[in-house]
């Protein structure tokens, strides 16, 4: 019989840029959704990488992949002048 143990924290932190990117597996995917399902610290270092993709992307002129429309929707409503906020 095989115990399965849900992953810690830092296994979910080193393996978010995978999961953001679609490069886990169906069970690794799953395994890092149950975590996140019950861990809203990881639950919010995930979204905070997923932001951070997003905006670099932009910043750099990369389309090659979607970006999140909340991330556009803040960006819209940046006023001009007021660097560093959105």
């Amino acid at each position: 019989m095989r115990i399965y143990l849900m992953l810690r924290c830092s296994e979910v932190a080193e393996r978010a840029s995978l999961l953001i990117d679609g490069e886990l597996g169906p069970w690794q995917r799953f395994n890092m959704k149950l975590h996140l399902a019950m861990c809203s610290g990881c639950r919010a270092f995930v979204a905070q990488m997923r932001i951070t993709r997003d905006l670099t992307r932009m910043a750099s002129g990369s389309e090659e992949r979607h970006i999140d429309p909340e991330i556009q929707a803040a960006l819209a409503q940046k006023r001009p002048g007021r660097v560093g906020r959105l």
